[in-house]
């Protein structure tokens, strides 16, 4: 298995091999890996099989989990994933490493042989929040019967002043600037330092016509916004969404016609996790997730074959 630095071929060959699976977690989006400093994309790996495709990178500072490459799950259709598993922890272990496979999902694990390994449950700040398309575009039912007033109070309060459009290159500062006022009165561990290169890295993959994004403008002004890109795998991950409260309903209204516009015919909308944060959990719980996604990590160390808890 032969590791080379990631170059626009291999997120080409990652996306064909994307298409062949699944899988709906967010890490084999290639924003997702260049706009959070935890993957240290620049100095990111991936090999090749003729069946799968193996990523691995050396995290960034100030990390204090695992020692050593991380190891992303081997992105391969499902027949084949407790083959390439068992490839993966053989090859660690030929090149007496200590390693992490992380972000394995439920599905995964279900397949793998984990015999001499040392399988670490999922943390659930971590894992991914999975919704029906069509429930967000909809929003049917009584369930949703509170997200539907805002809307409608949302496009009531504001007829005529409201437009939701397409981002525009002219719309960058502005954007930035939103993102920036959010931002100030948030205590920052880092992640909203990643959060603004990944907005910022976003629009330009937006403009290359890679990723969308679509701002809320009232009465002329930028008052929100989203960003969000199409898996091959059928699955839509929505990147950041940001809007000024002072509207009332307009999160819910960003959030129904971001879905109305993108994700029709999807399997799933990943709208991520909520890293521990009670607000941002209520939140995204109240939007009733269908599934979620796991992220379960695998140790292996060379030479030791390590009994699974």
């Amino acid at each position: 298995m032969l590791f080379e630095d990631i170059d626009d071929a291999a997120e080409e060959r990652i996306r064909q091999m994307l298409a062949k699976t699944d899988y709906a977690g967010s890490e084999f989006s290639e924003l997702y890996r260049r706009g959070w400093s935890f993957y240290n994309y620049s100095l990111m790996q991936a090999a090749q099989t003729e069946d799968a495709i193996y990523i691995r990178f050396i995290p960034g500072e100030n990390f204090n989990g695992c020692k050593g490459y991380i190891y992303l799950p081997p992105l391969t259709e499902i027949g084949n994933v407790r083959a390439a598993l068992n490839l993966l922890i053989s090859f660690i272990r030929e090149q007496g490493e200590c390693a992490c496979i992380m972000a394995l999902p439920q599905e995964y694990i279900d397949v793998a042989d984990l015999s001499g390994v040392n399988l670490e449950g999922s943390n659930p700040d971590y894992e991914e929040y999975l919704y029906s398309p069509s429930d967000l575009i909809t929003l049917a039912g009584k369930k949703y019967h509170g997200k539907r007033n805002h809307v409608t109070r949302f496009v009531n309060t504001y007829a005529g002043r409201y437009v939701f459009r397409p981002y525009e290159p002219k719309d960058k500062s502005g954007l930035i600037e939103l993102y920036a006022k959010w931002s100030a009165e948030k205590e920052d561990d880092g992640t909203l330092m990643d959060e603004f290169h990944l907005l910022a890295l976003g629009l330009q993959m937006t403009e290359r016509g890679k990723t969308y994004a679509d701002v809320m403008e009232i009465d002329g002004k930028i008052a929100g916004f989203a960003l969000g890109e199409t898996l091959e795998s059928g699955v839509a991950v929505v990147h950041i969404e940001k809007g000024e409260i002072e509207y009332d309903g307009i999160y819910p209204a960003i959030n129904q016609m971001f879905s109305k516009k993108h994700f029709e015919g999807l399997k799933y909308v990943n709208r991520q996790e909520d890293m521990g944060l009670e607000g941002l959990r209520k939140s995204k719980l109240s939007y009733r997730p269908v599934k979620m996604v796991k992220k379960y990590v695998i140790r292996v160390c060379a030479g030791k074959r390590e009994e699974a808890e």
